[in-house]
């Protein structure tokens, strides 16, 4: 299961990067005053609170990695 990123749009809210699992959409990870949240599926739509938060990108997205590429 492959984990891709893709930076999607940038809106006042902050930038939405697509989360992407072998081509298939998994979630966002909007990037708000410094902080990343990963929200799979839409749930930053609904006022949910992300799924995993770091302050670092890279470290965020090893985290997605780890947790999602493992699960079938």
């Amino acid at each position: 299961m492959a984990i891709t990123f893709t930076v999607d749009s940038t809106t006042g809210e902050g930038t939405f990067i697509r989360v992407l699992r072998d081509g298939r959409p998994l979630g966002k990870i909007l990037d708000a005053v410094g902080l990343y949240g990963f929200y799979e599926g839409d749930r930053e739509r609904l006022g949910g609170s992300a799924d995993l938060k770091d302050v670092n990108l890279d470290r965020l997205k090893t985290a997605i990695q780890s947790r999602y590429e493992r699960r079938g």
